[in-house]
């Protein structure tokens, strides 16, 4: 499968939830990562999704909010995902922050001003920040 989007973290199906036409479908990496997509039923039928399937989920960089610190506060996003900044590409306008979250490479597209203003460095924990619906799941057929 190729995709444009430059996240893709493969895992299995370990909980599926359907509300009012809706799905929150939770992933599970081998390192024990959680990440939350928000899919309609229709998809999940389609993909024909089943705990312990192995799926790819894909979020886009410019999609990851990236925190240096979230406490004391507490956000909506379903996906909040503790990590290291491991790489800083900088651009003329945004920079590519790549973080390790539980082993696993995670990009986020910012800018140049955010990086400065959260003072990103390799070595230093960040977080990677992205709502449910910003997921899209993949399955090979």
């Amino acid at each position: 499968m190729k995709s444009s989007a430059r996240n893709q973290l493969v895992g299995k199906v370990t909980a599926l939830e359907e509300h009012g036409g809706m799905c929150m479908v939770t992933v599970t990496t081998d390192s024990g990562v959680q990440i939350y997509a928000h899919i309609s039923s229709f998809s999940k039928g389609r993909l024909k999704l089943a705990q312990g399937m192995a799926v790819a989920a894909m979020v886009k960089a410019a999609a990851v909010v990236v925190a240096a610190d979230l406490a004391p506060m507490m956000l909506s996003a379903e996906n909040c995902l503790q990590g290291t900044v491991k790489q800083i590409k900088q651009g003329a306008v945004n920079n590519v922050v790549t973080l390790d979250i539980g082993g696993h490479d995670l990009c986020a597209t910012i800018t140049l001003y955010s990086s400065e203003t959260l003072a990103l460095q390799p070595g230093k924990p960040a977080v990677a920040v992205f709502n449910a619906n910003q997921v899209m799941l993949g399955v090979l057929v």
